[in-house]
């Protein structure tokens, strides 16, 4: 998913509706600074992202929060 493609699917949603996100066994409101770019490895076949290597190629990320 790109940001392009989140902007398209945000769109969908009621504008007023308040952001939560998972974390550990409980859910946390998004706010504005828990989002942030990113440096980590490019995403293998399956989708699965690693922390930045040196010994991989990377790319930056929007990355949100999570567990």
């Amino acid at each position: 998913m790109t940001v392009k493609d989140l902007i398209k699917l945000l769109q969908t949603f009621p504008s007023d509706l308040p952001v939560a996100y998972s974390i550990y066994s409980e859910q946390c409101l998004l706010e504005a600074q828990d989002i942030s770019v990113v440096e980590a490895c490019e995403a293998r076949a399956d989708g699965w992202v690693q922390d930045k290597r040196p010994d991989m190629p990377s790319r930056p990320y929007l990355m949100f929060p999570g567990n």
